[in-house]
């Protein structure tokens, strides 16, 4: 017979599915679409505006630390409350800002609040915690989700910018996100955990301190860079490269659309390969799909990239999800998501920062894409090996 706790929670694994959709869409992915307006309407300078967003994700990802631990010690409803409170207003500043000090200051509390409270390792979590007898299912169907983040946001943002403006892009976008983020809190109620104390920090340090682990959290910070730069310059690069606006916006969406090729196709390919090798395949595809994005300025070579790329960023969330599961205390989970989500995002933040500097003075987009496809094929070769069983 089924038991009460053997169903799996089909319309709570939606609901965060739509919070990952929004948070990611909102802000992470649609700021590329919105960089050129933004320059032509202000004037600021690309490297201010690219360092902002990568503030917005290295703050985001040391408070992304604290973000799990609020998780682990309050439960989902007050973290997605929070999270909705806190981007509303920063987010509604940043739109009506007339000087690029105010609207830096706005995107990075905004950026950082909602990174750290409602994205993957918080949602993942969340899943995991609601269906605690299926967790891979849980992880697999949630960013089966997440993949048409950018599929939706960063279409839409391109269709609503070029009328509307990035002010009104912006207010609407948020507006979809903190009213993803007020549903979560009211229909997704995970317990209080551990509340993350000395138990969880021995318990952090001492999974940290193997060599194997050690290689793992470079890995991810060398993916981090990478994708950092390929969110910003995806539309920017095609743009340079030729190709208009609103199909450069296009691309970049169906990019986000082709995640689904990294997810759907999931746990055949983690039973052929394991999950670390799965992870070293798709790192490569995505390395491949960002040397193809440099010269990307025919629809063709939009595709090429879209398909790569798409197949590569789609795969890195779930195994990512489910190593550090298999590496990570249960009842710290929480706490673990938001250190590698910090790594993530706080190393990952260099890649925007030091791309728009490179690409203001340099006259080109691609070049700061190519570092990062580099990095990318770099991070294939730090990942340790999956264990011999």
């Amino acid at each position: 017979m089924e038991t009460r706790s053997d169903i799996f929670p089909q319309g709570r694994i939606a609901v965060l599915g739509l919070i990952t959709i929004a948070v990611y869409g909102a802000w992470y992915y649609s700021f590329g679409v919105l960089l050129d307006p933004i320059i032509a309407d202000t004037g600021w300078s690309e490297s201010t505006l690219t360092a902002a967003f990568g503030l917005s994700s290295l703050v985001g990802g040391v408070a992304g630390l604290g973000g799990g631990w609020l998780l682990d010690r309050f439960g989902s409803r007050f973290v997605f409350a929070l999270g909705a409170l806190s981007g509303a207003s920063a987010f509604w500043v940043a739109s009506v800002a007339d000087q690029v000090g105010v609207f830096s200051l706005s995107v990075i509390i905004g950026g950082a609040s909602v990174s750290a409270l409602g994205m993957y390792h918080i949602t993942q979590t969340a899943a995991v915690r609601i269906s605690p007898t299926n967790t891979t299912k849980a992880i697999a169907v949630l960013t089966i989700w997440g993949a048409f983040a950018s599929a939706i946001y960063v279409p839409i943002a391109g269709w609503i910018v070029a009328p509307l403006g990035w002010r009104v892009t912006l207010r609407v976008l948020t507006g979809s996100m903190v009213v993803m983020l007020a549903v979560g809190s009211m229909v997704v109620a995970t317990s209080p955990g551990d509340p993350g104390g000395l138990g969880a920090i021995r318990s952090l340090r001492k999974t940290l301190s193997t060599f194997r682990v050690q290689r793992y959290v470079a890995a991810i910070g060398l993916v981090g860079i990478a994708t950092a730069t390929l969110l910003v310059y995806q539309v920017p690069a095609m743009t340079a490269a030729g190709l208009p606006l609103a199909a450069a916006s296009f691309w970049a969406g169906f990019r986000g659309f082709s995640q689904l090729g990294g997810r759907l196709p999931l746990m055949p390919l983690v039973r052929r390969f394991g999950v670390l090798g799965s992870l070293r395949i798709a790192l490569v595809v995505l390395g491949i799909g960002m040397f193809v994005l440099a010269g990307a300025g025919s629809p063709w070579l939009a595709f090429v990239f879209a398909i790569l790329a798409g197949f590569g960023v789609g795969a890195l969330s779930p195994l990512q999800g489910m190593t550090t599961r298999d590496l990570f205390d249960a009842e710290t989970l929480g706490t673990a998501m938001g250190l590698l989500g910090a790594m993530f995002l706080t190393v990952g933040a260099i890649g925007p920062v030091v791309a728009g500097v490179v690409a203001e003075s340099t006259g080109s987009r691609a070049i700061p894409v190519i570092g990062a496809a580099c990095l990318s094929l770099l991070a294939a070769v730090v990942l340790p090996a999956d264990e011999p069983h």
